[in-house]
């Protein structure tokens, strides 16, 4: 029964790839892109993505179906581990399978199974790590415990953030296994995923440490405006909580409320296991939340373990068993409903959730943008260019759906530090006579990127629709005689 939900899962999404008219997500072409250049690490995340990126497209083409397929194949397989984790602990093999199916309709795991970002392959690790871990503390074999190292490693290279599974380990062998932190089997656990930081810190040494500088600024601690906002902690603090709530689905609210009660109750080892991480992981982020706005997957991982206790709970509170059916099926249909909304925008569905606010409606026009800045580099005979953007995700996307996939760049032109900055940039092309396509979000000129060259020769606009109305717009420039751009260095993270 789990390998065809799976199955047909995988077909509504890949369906989606194919047929919908939107583009990749844009930090989905900027990894992309990453696979172009590869590095033992890159400005913001470790390597692993990029080489995920480099094997699928090296097997099917530098297409949208190669990119996806790699969130498809990590949270399919993140979907059967939490399958076989319940049953292990478990051993009921029904609410095995309710659990995995909760998992495929929350819609921080529907996410990361549809966008190939670095959470499609951190719910990966995290589910293995946690399944071997178990594994390692019930049979007691130092064997498991060196492989829950490797996968943690892993998981490290494919998003810093995997680290965290280490003090949590600590903590819950500390409050319910302590014999554990007397053997060697946990230190040995530690090490091998201790070794993933090698990569990652030999290359921020000779960058500036730039991932570290990057990821301060990110938890609020490094790179703010100096000073706390009273007044937007609240705010923030309130969109996380219920971004949070939103992220499992409201309908699985009652498992998550049951499962606490069962664990208050009868204080299972095995729930223990899995809420600790989920509290701990939350706290920290609603912390981050008190100084800045935190997006709403940054914690979503520590939840892919949850359907377990739910499913688990729901196993002593049959009379809730029903309600689960419901919740699993409205809770799938509406994100199939979102994927596809022309059924719902029929009945008037714009008015409540227009497309200018829809989250799909940042993928929408790359592929005409594109398409269209080749068929101007034809038209107006451009033979000596370059492209470019004030925008890594413009650059990033441009990259991927121009013919031939050109290098793209992206000048510092008043924004914050990304891995552009770290590639061979325009002093490469001044007074050499270029022309080249400049490319914006918006149709106000920048007179820093006009004064680099000798002339203006065409301009025009482009606009990205998304269900039957514009929701963004592009300016398309081309200019010949590239002189020199004064690039700009806030020394912003």
């Amino acid at each position: 029964m789990l390998a065809v939900t799976l199955l047909a899962s995988v077909i509504i999404k890949l369906a989606f790839t194919v047929f919908n008219p939107l583009s990749l997500f844009t930090e989905e072409a900027q990894y992309w892109l990453w696979s172009k250049n590869l590095d033992w690490n890159y400005y913001s995340k470790p390597l692993m993505i990029a080489l995920y990126n480099k094997a699928s497209t090296f097997l099917l083409g530098d297409t949208e179906v190669a990119v996806r397929f790699n969130a498809l194949l990590f949270t399919s397989a993140a979907v059967w581990l939490v399958f076989e984790l319940s049953l292990y602990m478990f051993k009921k093999a029904l609410y095995a399978f309710l659990a995995a199916a909760m998992l495929i309709v929350m819609p921080f795991f529907h996410l990361a199974s549809l966008f190939h970002t670095t959470d499609s392959s951190l719910v990966f690790f995290w589910a293995l790590g946690n399944y071997l871990i178990w594994r390692a503390i019930k049979e007691q074999k130092t064997s498991l415990w060196l492989w829950a190292g490797v996968a943690t490693a892993f998981g490290i290279l494919s998003k810093n953030v995997m680290v965290l599974i280490v003090p949590n380990i600590f903590l819950y062998l500390l409050i319910d296994q302590p014999k554990f932190l007397l053997k060697k089997d946990f230190y040995l656990f530690v090490l091998v995923s201790s070794l993933s930081f090698l990569p990652i810190l030999i290359w921020n040494i000779n960058n500036d440490f730039v991932t570290f500088r990057h990821v301060g600024t990110l938890g609020g601690v490094a790179g703010g405006s100096g000073g706390f906002d009273w007044a937007a902690a609240p705010k923030y603090m309130g969109e996380y909580v219920g971004g949070q709530l939103a992220a499992i689905s409201l309908f699985f609210l009652p498992f998550l409320i049951l499962g606490i009660k069962r664990w208050k109750k009868c204080r299972e080892s095995e729930l223990l296991f899995i809420y600790l991480p989920v509290v701990l992981i939350w706290v920290l982020f609603l912390g981050v939340s008190v100084v800045k706005r935190v997006e709403i997957n940054w914690p979503a991982f520590a939840y892919v373990p949850l359907p377990i206790a739910m499913a688990h709970a729901l196993s002593h509170y049959v009379k809730w068993k029903r309600y689960a059916s419901f919740a699993i099926g409205i809770s799938g249909l509406l994100l199939i409903l979102i994927m596809y909304p022309a059924p719902l925008d029929a009945l008037g569905f714009k008015k409540v959730l227009r497309p200018q606010k829809d989250p799909f409606y940042r993928t929408a026009g790359y592929q005409e943008l594109g398409s269209r800045v080749d068929f101007l580099i034809d038209s107006l005979g451009i033979n000596n260019h370059f492209v470019f953007s004030d925008s890594y995700h413009i650059a990033s996307e441009l990259a991927f759906y121009m013919e031939g996939h050109p290098q793209t760049y992206n000048p510092n032109l008043g924004r914050r530090k990304n891995q552009f900055d770290l590639w061979p940039g325009l002093k490469q092309f001044e007074n050499k006579g270029y022309q080249a396509i400049f490319v914006k979000l918006g149709e106000e000129p920048i007179a820093a990127v006009n004064e680099a060259f000798d002339k203006l020769i065409h301009e025009e606009t482009q606009y990205g629709e998304h269900r039957g109305e514009k929701v963004l717009t592009f300016k398309i420039q081309v200019f010949e005689g590239f002189q020199e751009l004064e690039e700009m260095d806030l020394n912003a993270y």
